[in-house]
């Protein structure tokens, strides 16, 4: 599970080689709920294995509700 929320945020940082490389790499809808708070609170991280997600969980209080509950789904957080 947590190697899918990896593919989930590789692929909303538009890391095309990173996720076609993978069997998984987030739903469309997926990709768009969290674009816009990678944008917002992970500016400058770079796109390594977990840098992008744990950027995420550090702000977790922070995200929109929709990439929340993409995180939540995945296992990466708890409810608010």
């Amino acid at each position: 599970m947590w190697c899918k929320s990896i593919f989930v945020v590789a692929f909303v940082l538009g890391s095309v080689a990173v996720a076609s490389a993978q069997s998984y790499g987030g739903t469309p809808q997926e990709q768009t709920a969290c674009r816009p708070d990678v944008g917002r609170l992970c500016k400058g991280v770079k796109n390594e294995q977990g840098s992008v997600l744990d950027c995420l969980k550090t702000h977790q209080n922070k995200l929109t509700r929709k990439c929340h509950a993409v995180l939540q789904e995945h296992g990466q957080i708890f409810a608010r």
